[in-house]
C-alpha cells in the first residue's frame, strides 16, 4: 500500500512539474491574443488610468515594465515572448547611450512591431536615427538654435478627430471622435509616412496619428494619450489596440 501511494505521489509531482515546464516555456501566444511589451518611464501621467487601459485592451495581452527594464533584455528573449512594443516611455535630459540605440535598431532588423504614444515624439532630442523610427520629432526649445521652429504643445484642448482611412485596419470600426488632451503643433513628420487621424484644427499639426514601416518594423505613432480622459475614450481604446494588433502582426 504504501508502495502504491509513493508511486502516485511520484507520478502527480511529476505532471505538476511538467506543466509547470510547459507553462514556463511557452512564449508569446500566437493566434489569439497579441502579447504586447509596455515601456514607461522618463515623464508624469495618469499611472492607474493608463494601466487600467492597457490590460482592458480586447485582443490584446501586456506585460508592463520601466525603460530600464528593456534595456536589460536581449533581442531573442523579446522576440520570443511579445508580438510588438508600446513605448510610453520618454529621455530627453541626457544622451542616450550607444547600447539602447542598438537596442532600437536591432528591433527593427528583427522585425518587432512598436507603437509609439504622445510625448515619446519629444524624446531623444539629439538621436536623429529614433526620430526617424518614430516617424516625427517634437522640437523642444532647449535643442533647438532657431527658435521659431520650436514646437507646439496644448494642453486640455478638445478636438475633433478625423478618421482618414476607415478601411484601414488600425481605424476599422472607428468613427470620427472628439477627444479632450494635449496636442502638438509645429512639429517635424517624416516623408512617407502615412496619415490615420487628421482634424480641422490649424493649431494642431495636419497628422495626429500616422503608421511607415521602418526597416522590418511596422510602427505607428498616436499623439494624444496623456490624460483620464483619453484612456478612458472608447475610441481612443479601440485605436491603440488596433495598432497594437496590426503591427504584431506578421505579414
Amino acid at each position: 500500500m504504501k508502495e502504491i501511494l509513493k508511486t502516485t505521489l511520484s507520478l502527480i509531482v511529476i505532471l505538476l512539474f511538467s506543466t509547470l515546464t510547459l507553462e514556463a516555456k511557452t512564449p508569446k501566444s500566437k493566434g489569439s491574443k497579441t502579447s504586447v511589451l509596455v515601456v514607461r518611464g522618463g515623464h508624469h501621467y495618469d499611472s492607474p488610468a493608463f494601466e487600467k487601459m492597457c490590460e482592458s485592451l480586447k485582443g490584446v495581452d501586456v506585460d508592463l515594465m520601466l525603460n530600464a527594464h528593456l534595456y536589460a533584455m536581449k533581442i531573442d528573449e523579446i522576440k520570443e515572448k511579445y508580438d510588438a512594443i508600446l513605448f510610453f516611455d520618454q529621455n530627453k535630459r541626457y544622451p542616450e547611450l550607444k547600447r539602447n540605440k542598438k537596442l532600437y535598431m536591432d528591433l527593427t532588423d528583427a522585425g518587432i512591431g512598436m507603437v509609439f504614444l504622445h510625448f515619446t515624439l519629444s524624446s531623444q532630442p539629439d538621436w536623429d536615427e529614433y526620430h526617424e523610427l518614430v516617424g516625427g520629432k517634437w522640437f523642444l526649445r532647449s535643442h533647438t538654435k532657431d527658435k521659431s521652429k520650436v514646437s507646439k504643445y496644448y494642453p486640455e484642448k478638445t478636438v475633433d478627430i478625423k478618421i482618414v482611412d476607415p478601411e484601414h485596419p488600425i481605424t476599422a470600426g472607428i468613427s470620427d471622435f472628439t477627444l479632450t488632451d494635449t496636442y502638438y503643433g509645429k512639429i517635424y513628420m517624416r516623408n512617407g509616412i502615412t496619415s490615420l487621424l487628421t482634424s480641422d484644427d490649424t493649431d494642431v499639426a495636419p497628422s495626429i496619428a500616422w503608421t511607415q514601416k521602418y526597416n522590418n518594423s511596422k510602427v505607428v505613432y498616436i499623439m494624444p494619450g496623456f490624460s483620464k480622459g483619453a484612456f478612458e475614450n472608447p475610441s481612443y481604446k479601440k485605436l491603440v489596440a488596433n495598432a497594437l494588433k496590426y503591427v504584431g502582426a506578421q505579414d
